[in-house]
This record gives C-alpha cells, structure tokens and sequence, in this order.
C-alpha cells in the first residue's frame, strides 16, 4: 500500500520507513486504534488540501482521530523524516516524535491514547544521547540557517520553524531558549514560557518574572505558568533536601 502511496504523491522514502508503516497497518487491521492510519484515498485528498497552505507543505497526514485532527510525516525540510501534529483549531508543525518508528511503537503500546496523551520525544526532560543531540543540534541549525537566509520569511512560517527549534532543543541547550522571551511575535514568546516552564528552567526565573509583568498578553499569562512550575520544582528539591537532613 504504502509504496503505492508515496509514489502517487512523488515522494521517494527509505524502504524501513515503509516496511514499518506496513507492518503497523496490519496491526491496525487486527486492532481498534484511537488513532487510525488512513486509507489510501484519504491521505492523497488530505495532502492535497494541505499542500495548499505553506506551513504544511512539508507533511503528509497517515494517521487521524476522525475528528479533524492528524498526525503526519515530515517529508521533506530540516526536520524530515519526524512526526507532527496536525490540530484543527491551532498550529503547530513542531516534532513530536523523533520518527516513524518512535511514534508507531507508542502508539502500539497504548491503541487508546489520543496524541495528548501519548509520551513524547519532543521536548523532552530527558537526557538524550549524545547521536540523538547531534541529530537534533542539526536540525536546529538547519531551522535556524532558513530564519536567518531570509529577511521577509512570512511571520507564520517563522513561528513554525521557530517552534520547532524549542521543541527540539535538548536539556543542556536551554539558556539559547531565553532570547525567545524578548521576540516580538507574540506566539513565539508564549511558547518560550511553556517551553522553559515544561523543562522548569531555573536560570530563566528572573526573565520569566519581567515577562509576567511586561510581556505581551499571551506572554504574562504563559511566564506566570512556567514561574508556577519552577516554583514546584524548588518547593520539591526543598523538601527532598528536608527529608536526607532527617
């Protein structure tokens, strides 16, 4: 099937990608998935549609919840090969599975779970290692080389790749996140708070704190969430600490 398919749409994939695919439709077939793969016909109209708006012109949609949402595979870019969330209602581009394999064994493991709940690769409070972060850190200057090259980038395609750039970002690269806070867009710099509120980020308080009171809307209310966590997280070590004294 999914040769087929990809040839239909002109896109040419390693053939483990493929035989993985295959693999995880037959088990679709054997299984109720919350988060079915798609017949043939539905990805070639979906793609189709979504190919007509930039920000997704690098997804194809395999999987949905048949509510209007779907999961797709980035084909092309500098983040191909990972797997995005495709939201009705609000968007966003950025990885959340380091790949096919990665998500279709989540997936495999919880056939239930919508997108929300399934545990991600991206971001991720992990340590990663380090061929995995080198992965990443290349994609990041891939991202980042496509902001730069371009002075007039259209604002949404921007904030994709921007996106995208955080959720990637491993542990120990943090502090490159915190410039993020001062970006004009108003989205990019909510998704700094939540991004560094997530990884509960210590040294980002103090910028996090002025963002709270002069951020833009979205801002204030997204840094006074992260500063919640961070909070949580040094009440925690606080007592942790208490409790090895006792």
């Amino acid at each position: 099937m999914f040769i087929d398919l990809f040839n239909r749409l002109s896109i040419t994939l390693p053939i483990v990608l493929i035989e993985e695919l295959e693999a995880h439709y037959k088990k679709q077939k054997d299984q109720e998935y919350l988060l079915r793969l798609m017949e043939f016909d539905e990805v070639i109209e979906m793609a189709e549609l979504l190919s007509e708006m930039k920000v997704y012109q690098d997804i194809i949609p395999l999987w949905t919840d048949d509510h209007s949402n779907y999961i797709g595979l980035q084909v092309q870019g500098a983040c191909k090969y990972r797997i995005s969330y495709i939201d009705h209602e609000e968007t966003d581009v950025s990885p959340g599975f380091r790949s096919v394999r990665s998500f279709i064994s989540k997936l495999e493991q919880h056939p239930s779970y919508d997108w929300d709940e399934l545990e991600k690769d991206y971001p991720s409070d992990i340590e990663i290692s380090d061929a995995e972060m080198e992965e990443d850190l290349r994609c990041i200057e891939a991202l980042n080389k496509l902001i730069n090259s371009n002075p007039l980038i259209d604002d949404d395609i921007r904030c994709q790749y921007i996106f995208s750039v955080m959720a990637l970002t491993p542990k120990r690269n943090l502090d490159s996140l915190i410039p993020y806070l001062d970006d004009e867009d108003m989205y990019v710099q909510e998704r700094a708070c939540e991004i560094l509120g997530f990884h509960r980020y210590i040294p980002a308080r103090d910028k996090l704190i002025e963002v709270s009171t002069n951020g833009m809307h979205n801002g204030k209310l997204a840094a006074k969430r992260a500063l919640a966590r961070i909070r949580e997280e040094n009440q925690g070590a606080f007592y942790w600490s208490q409790d090895i004294k006792k």
